[in-house]
């Protein structure tokens, strides 16, 4: 039995392909596992950081048995450290990614930026600095 635990953060969008293609081309995360049993059970694991995001297309309503909040993020956020931020922040301006928050030193030591994916949630990608 492996020892090794993992944190994923998963969740279910209606925008299935526009987010698996923001996170597999956009952002070029490994893709660690994906399937597709037909359009309620498909579903794309990327790795990101020591973590992975599950993007999991929505179902119809009464077809699974996981917990479904139908409401769009609110209060949540996504904070994946990186090795070179700038260089990121340089490939998310070149790819045309939507930029939430620009390239800048936080008093908290972090160098960061923010994007926001198809769903609204917003991905704040940083690299420790001192200060």
């Amino acid at each position: 039995m492996s020892t090794k635990k993992e944190f994923r953060f998963a969740y279910f969008t209606p925008n299935y392909d526009a987010t698996v293609c923001f996170y597999r081309d956009g952002l070029e995360l490994p893709l660690i596992n994906d399937w597709d049993r037909g359009p309620d059970d498909r579903g794309s694991v990327f790795a990101a950081s020591s973590g992975l995001i599950e993007v999991l297309a929505r179902p119809k309503p009464g077809e699974t048995s996981h917990m479904l909040d139908e409401r769009p993020p609110q209060g949540a956020f996504m904070v994946i450290e990186v090795d070179n931020v700038d260089a990121d922040y340089r490939r998310a301006l070149s790819k045309n990614l939507p930029i939430a928050q620009e390239l800048k030193d936080q008093p908290w030591a972090h160098r960061n930026f923010c994007l926001t994916e198809p769903n609204g949630l917003i991905l704040y990608f940083y690299q420790a600095i001192e200060i």
